[in-house]
């Protein structure tokens, strides 16, 4: 829809979804990762799916117009591909220096969310380990610089949808 394709289909799936969150949370298995973030809006679906399969709790990176009672670290990421800024909302006492995470979004286009939610987990001293997005529309050096790993790509998508 809109040169912009609904992956909301794979969330309806009693088949697919287990998968996917196997998928995404297998490149991390031995990570010894302790929790997983996740940026609003669809990044909490996943990233408890995943949290689930690496046996880690689940973060929230809420938006800033959103319920987050104790949010106390607000971080205004780059432009999205929308073309506006988010201020995405952590919490201090939800990840300490001791916790090693992976983020999960569905997708990942210019990186600005990952990057915003990186700076949250910088500003805790908690260890990036990487992350996992359902689909890729990002270019090769964001996915390289955010050590992304992603399950399919927008080009593939757009291709097999059309």
């Amino acid at each position: 829809m809109d040169n912009h394709p609904d992956v909301a289909g794979v969330f309806r799936s009693a088949e697919l979804l287990p998968l996917v969150a196997k998928a995404l949370a297998d490149p991390f298995r031995d990570a010894n990762v302790t929790a997983v973030f996740a940026p609003e809006a669809r990044g909490p679906i996943l990233g408890a799916l995943v949290a689930v399969e690496l046996g880690a709790g689940l973060v929230l990176a809420r938006k800033s117009d959103r319920n987050h009672p104790g949010a106390d670290i607000p971080v205004e990421s780059a432009p999205t591909w929308r073309g506006t800024s988010e201020t995405f909302l952590g919490r201090s006492f939800d990840l300490t220096r001791s916790d090693r995470v992976v983020i999960v979004d569905d997708w990942i286009t210019t990186g600005s969310t990952m990057r915003a939610a990186c700076n949250i987990l910088t500003i805790l001293g908690a260890t990036y380990v990487g992350a996992a997005a359902l689909v890729n529309k990002a270019s090769p050096g964001t996915i390289e610089e955010l050590q992304v790993h992603t399950l399919v790509d927008f080009d593939d998508l757009m291709t097999k949808s059309a």
